[in-house]
């Protein structure tokens, strides 16, 4: 059963400058767009409305006035319902033409007569009303509604229809119009998003150089007086066993395990502050070959533990290859082994698998202990330096610089890590890397 992941999709670090100015522009970008799309929406909306209201206007007045159907205003179509027949404006559609007949009969000729393809609105009739007093009518045909007027005048009964088409090509101008300008502010905005955003970060971007400058500088003067001071620490425990000492060995024995730690913890610092500056040369490196040489060097380290330590065997495996930087990858397994031996009760085992999913090109570099597992809430904090584990202080997890410094050559692979956990108790971890494309042969 999953227990989370600690690091996200697959990814180089790539440029953290580049990074932020895009996610910069980005979060202009989409701001930009939603405002453009919120005026877009505004202004179709405030431009129906206003037009409603001119084309009920211009209908209205063109009802008030008609006399005859021949001078008819643009975009207005006029019909004459008379004793003698019907006359309609050159141009008007039949299905227009009809549509307005059978809504004027309705409206005043023949009340009682029913038509389907037009309706009578509410908000006046002919009924009652003064001579030359328009009345809505709104005439359906061909799938639309054309807004339509009516008066009755001296007998005969007009209807003035306007062309919604009309309507419709300018809606569709204007939001053309603003669809392009829109894309176009959009496009602006995240490129000044992108510029000012690159300008704002540079000096984060100086002052994290700066930093990494200092960590590989310090890492490298600390490491030569640490060495010599390990070196005459265990100079000095051979002396005390060879004199007999005992009394002061526990105390000896425990300076040379914290120069130990502190040469870990410079070494880390070093191999981080490459990963940054990305220094590292990139080979094919058979993740086989990493596992067996880890659990050869951690397997004394085990034995004292009391954990039964296993490992692939490279002569009897197929290589899984990956194009990376050999020593970072080997410093990754080795600190999740180192971990989980850490973390493993006496009699208990800890197991290195590797395999390769051929089909999503995925290499998999499983470290498998039974021991307490990890709670599902320190997976937020697993990856941050010096982090440990909201356990027991003395039985909890502690990962200190360990598990960050495997997430970032974890990601500067392009791969990622994963926790999982293992049947029966106890927590696997998981590093997910692309495969390589290459061939056996190019592996010594």
């Amino acid at each position: 059963m999953t227990r989370g992941t600690v690091s996200g999709p697959a990814g180089a670090q790539g440029d953290p400058v580049g990074r932020a100015a895009r996610s910069i522009a980005l979060r202009v970008g989409a701001t930009t767009a939603l405002v453009v799309l919120l005026a877009i929406l505004g202004a179709g909306f405030l431009f129906d409305r206003q037009q409603a209201t001119d084309i009920r206007r211009q209908v209205d007045a063109s009802a008030a006035t008609v006399d005859d159907v021949v001078d008819a205003p643009p975009g207005i179509w006029l019909v004459e319902l008379a004793p003698d027949g019907t006359r309609t404006t050159t141009g008007t559609p039949p299905a227009v033409r009809d549509a307005a007949v059978a809504a004027l009969r309705v409206a005043g000729t023949n009340p009682e007569a029913t038509a389907p393809e037009a309706t009578v609105s509410d908000a006046a009739t002919p009924n009652g009303a003064a001579p030359h007093r328009p009345f809505t009518i709104t005439v359906e045909a061909d799938g639309r509604d054309w807004p339509a007027a009516g008066v009755q005048r001296e007998g005969h009964t007009f209807a003035a229809v306007y062309d919604i088409r009309l309507h419709a090509t300018q809606e569709r101008s204007l939001l053309t119009a603003m669809g392009v300008a829109g894309v176009l502010g959009v496009a602006l905005s995240a490129l000044t998003g992108w510029l000012a955003g690159r300008r704002a970060v540079r000096p984060l971007a100086d002052a994290l150089d700066l930093q990494r400058q200092f960590i590989a500088d310090a890492s490298h003067e600390l490491r030569t007086p640490l060495s010599v001071i390990s070196i005459r620490a265990q100079m000095l425990r051979r002396h005390l066993r060879a004199q007999g000492r005992g009394d002061l060995l526990p105390e000896v024995d425990q300076l040379v395990d914290d120069t130990k730690v502190m040469s870990d913890v410079v070494s880390d610092l070093l191999l981080s502050a490459q990963l940054d500056a990305g220094e590292a040369t990139r080979e094919p490196v058979n993740l086989v070959h990493v596992a067996e040489q880890v659990g050869r060097s951690l397997e004394p380290y085990a034995a004292e533990a009391g954990v039964r330590l296993s490992w692939p065997e490279s002569a009897a495996r197929r290589p899984v290859v990956v194009d990376g930087v050999s020593s970072s990858l080997r410093r990754a397994v080795l600190a999740l082994v180192d971990n989980a031996v850490a973390h493993s009760t006496s009699g208990s085992s800890v197991e290195v698998l590797v395999s390769a999913d051929e089909e999503a090109r995925s290499a998999h570099v499983d470290v498998v202990d039974h021991g307490a597992g990890v709670d599902p809430e320190d997976l937020e904090v697993l990856t941050r330096r010096f982090a440990r584990a909201k356990a027991d202080e003395g039985a909890g997890r502690r990962f200190g610089l360990g598990l960050a410094l495997v997430t970032q050559i974890v990601r500067s692979h392009g791969g990622a890590l994963e926790v999982v956990e293992t049947a029966g108790g106890g927590a696997t971890f998981r590093l997910v890397l692309p495969l390589a494309s290459v061939d056996d042969a190019d592996l010594d």
